[in-house]
């Protein structure tokens, strides 16, 4: 089952969006691994406190890692936007557009 996160308003012209991030791996995880709370910092959810994920920025028009894929250098876990949301990428990755809620693959089906 995929969980989607809650983007805020004027998510879609957003000039990035963030995946969440396993710090001591650099791989992409589920979003729901991170804290929303959480920031570039190594603390988030799934493994609890300390855990070593954080929200990675990717700016729109760069390509996002699936999960489970390694970041490739593509971004930052600070943003570098004031129009910036997290969540928002297919699981399976693709290219980050300012314009929709999934820019990837889609990975639902029957």
């Amino acid at each position: 089952m995929t969980a989607l996160v809650a983007i805020g308003t004027g998510d879609s012209e957003a000039d990035e969006r963030a995946v969440c991030v396993d710090r001591s791996t650099d791989t992409r995880v589920a979003d729901d691994d991170c804290d929303d709370d959480s920031s570039g910092s190594t603390t988030g959810g799934g493994n609890g406190p300390g855990g070593g994920h954080g929200w990675y920025y990717i700016p729109s028009g760069r390509t996002a890692p699936a999960e489970g894929e390694k970041i490739s250098g593509q971004g930052s876990f600070t943003p570098q936007s004031s129009s910036s949301v997290r969540g928002g990428v297919a699981p399976d990755g693709g290219e980050v557009s300012r314009g929709g809620f999934f820019s990837g693959k889609s990975s639902f089906g029957g």
